[in-house]
């Protein structure tokens, strides 16, 4: 990416919030470029909202460009949705409750204009007492697991989610938490599936998170989903915090109970920053509040080099609970069933050279 295509994605990315907004023009040699990053970035649909108001001036070939970006990725969410839609009946015939993270709902309850909101797979929480009755809906269905559970029980102690395909290239990825590593340890997923607001898709009534957990989710995703962070996840967490009715006590008291007070800084701040966009005054006890030194080392393993160091695994470690958890949680890493080895593509002992690689280089 070019650093006037990374620009001017930055401008369109704070497009309808509280901000500076000077016309966005594109130079010819570098539309192209620009057109690639809006498109990998899922950004087309803010870029044609801030080309229909005048706010970024596009020739007429290049505004048609953009717009056939931008069907092409609202055919893949209708396709999605309606993968959504039919999901929902078969969870719904077993009694498995089920909240949509992310993507479709956040494109129909935060955005002016769900167009505004592109999305790329299907992210679904279910309680954990019911994980595996949903992993057994799924089966059912036909979805195969991308990648088998290191050892049993697994999934319910640490995993985070797991990805499923059906060969469409429609994933799914079934949560029982937010986030792997540390932070998805200390989030209370029984408490979190049980923070649901409804939506509507399609005449259907389907369940979300609430808008303060909606807040939570978008922060975690922000700051721990990718380093360095997807500008489309920055957006998320400005346009909830604008446009979702957050209860800001509550943020800053589950933050507290979670240990989220370091990640909901980071990204608040990046989002203002990167976008070059104002936050709700609400917002100001979190941005100025000093977290432990303990969050600050877990975020730390997710946004360093330390992350591809093995830090996650490392702090994960550190958050379990009681010697039998660690060493449970160890004995999976380091041994994990024939099935993940051979859908990972590596042996026993190359996969046991992973971690010790991962502590020489903590040491070094």
């Amino acid at each position: 990416m070019t650093a006037e295509a990374r620009r001017i994605e930055r401008a369109i990315g704070g497009f309808g919030l509280p901000g500076p907004e000077p016309p966005i023009d594109v130079p010819t040699d570098a539309w192209p470029s620009v057109l690639t990053t809006l498109a990998a970035g899922r950004m087309t649909g803010l870029a044609v909202a801030a080309a229909e108001a005048g706010h970024l001036r596009l020739s007429a070939s290049q505004a048609e460009e953009l717009l056939e970006r931008q069907r092409d990725a609202m055919i893949w969410a209708l396709t999605i949705e309606r993968r959504l839609l039919g999901l929902a009946r078969a969870f719904d015939e077993v009694g498995v409750d089920v909240v949509v993270l992310k993507g479709p709902a956040l494109a129909h309850t935060m955005y002016p204009d769900p167009s505004w909101r592109s999305f790329g797979d299907l992210d679904l929480l279910v309680p954990t007492p019911a994980w595996r009755r949903a992993l057994d809906v799924l089966a059912g269905l036909g979805f195969g697991r991308r990648l088998p559970e290191p050892r049993p029980g697994f999934d319910e102690r640490f995993g985070k989610a797991a990805v499923h395909t059906n060969g469409d290239g429609v994933e799914v990825d079934l949560h029982r938490t937010l986030v792997i590593g540390p932070f998805g340890l200390w989030i209370s997923p029984d408490e979190l599936s049980r923070r649901w607001a409804p939506f509507t898709l399609a005449g259907r009534e389907l369940r979300r998170l609430d808008d303060t957990a909606l807040l939570l989710h978008a922060c975690l995703h922000a700051s721990l989903g990718w380093w360095p962070a997807l500008l489309w996840t920055l957006r998320d967490v400005a346009q909830v915090a604008w446009s979702g009715r957050v209860d800001w006590e509550e943020a800053a008291e589950l933050a507290r109970r979670w240990r989220l007070r370091a990640v909901l800084r980071h990204a608040l701040e990046a989002a203002s920053k990167t976008l070059e966009v104002s936050l709700p005054v609400e917002a100001a006890p979190l941005l100025s509040v000093d977290p432990p030194r303990r969050e600050r080392r877990a975020l730390e393993s997710y946004v360093t080099e330390r992350r591809g160091r093995g830090g996650t695994e490392i702090s994960t470690l550190h958050a379990i609970p009681g010697l039998r958890g660690k060493a449970a949680y160890v004995r999976a890493m380091l041994f994990p069933r024939r099935e993940f080895l051979a859908a990972r593509g590596r042996g026993p002992l190359r996969r046991l050279m992973v971690p010790v690689r991962w502590f020489a280089g903590r040491r070094g």
